[in-house]
């Protein structure tokens, strides 16, 4: 079933950017993958299927005198098989991770 392409597969998370972040690293974090953007929505081909990525509303968490901006992004692929989900997402973070250690 790893293989077979599934109806949706969606999930969200935090990603700790602003919103200029987000698009001014998105080309690169797209790869190959032809897209277009829509407002806060970025519409993606990947392989047969398609992703839609939105961002959420750009936040702030106040840890004493440190803000950390952040912002939730979901991500909904269709027609897209586990392994093409996976493989689009280990490239996609490649590009959003940020230093440390």
């Amino acid at each position: 079933m790893e293989g077979q392409a599934l109806d949706d597969i969606r999930y969200s998370r935090e990603m700790g950017l602003t919103e200029s972040d987000f698009f001014r690293i998105l080309p690169k974090a797209m790869g190959e993958h032809d897209f277009r953007v829509d407002g806060r929505t970025v519409h993606g081909i990947v392989e047969e299927g398609s992703v839609e990525i939105t961002l959420g509303r750009q936040q702030v968490r106040k840890i004493a005198l440190l803000e950390l901006p952040f912002a939730e992004v979901s991500f909904n692929f269709k027609g897209v098989t586990v392994l093409q989900q996976q493989a689009f997402k280990r490239h996609f973070d490649l590009y959003f991770q940020r230093g440390g250690g």
